[in-house]
């Protein structure tokens, strides 16, 4: 589907922090909101985390992807109810699929996020209720 006019704004955010990935092929940026209120950011990156490891298969593969860095460090009494937007850019800082894997789902999940908006492409975003 399309974008509304504040998925947009959340949306162009989480693209600008993906830009900001040192990851060199995916880079994936992250918004934390709950309304219309931004309540963190995150980025990909290629360096384990334990609490990402209590949600994965094999937890050594437990890297920091953005759902998780824009999560982290913030109390759940924020994260109940909120929602996370996401997206991926290729090196070209085109937009591209970024719907959250297995672990993000399951570590959203647990912190109480109800919603995740994320890229297909520039013009179309998937939404994912958890």
């Amino acid at each position: 589907r399309k974008p509304t006019s504040r998925e947009k704004r959340m949306l162009k955010l989480a693209a600008k922090q993906a830009s900001n990935s040192e990851f060199p092929t995916f880079k994936h940026g992250a918004v934390l909101a709950k309304g219309a209120s931004i309540l963190n950011l995150g980025v990909n990156k290629n360096q384990f985390h334990s609490f990402a490891a209590r949600f994965r298969d094999v937890p050594c593969h437990a890297t920091i992807h953005a759902e998780l860095s824009c999560i982290l460090g913030v109390d759940r009494e924020s994260t109940l109810g909120s929602t996370v937007y996401v997206v991926r850019i290729n090196p070209q800082g085109e937009w591209r699929m970024s719907k959250p894997c297995c672990m993000c789902q399951a570590a959203m999940k647990h912190v109480g996020i109800k919603k995740v908006i994320y890229s297909v492409d520039k013009k179309h975003i998937g939404e994912m209720k958890l």
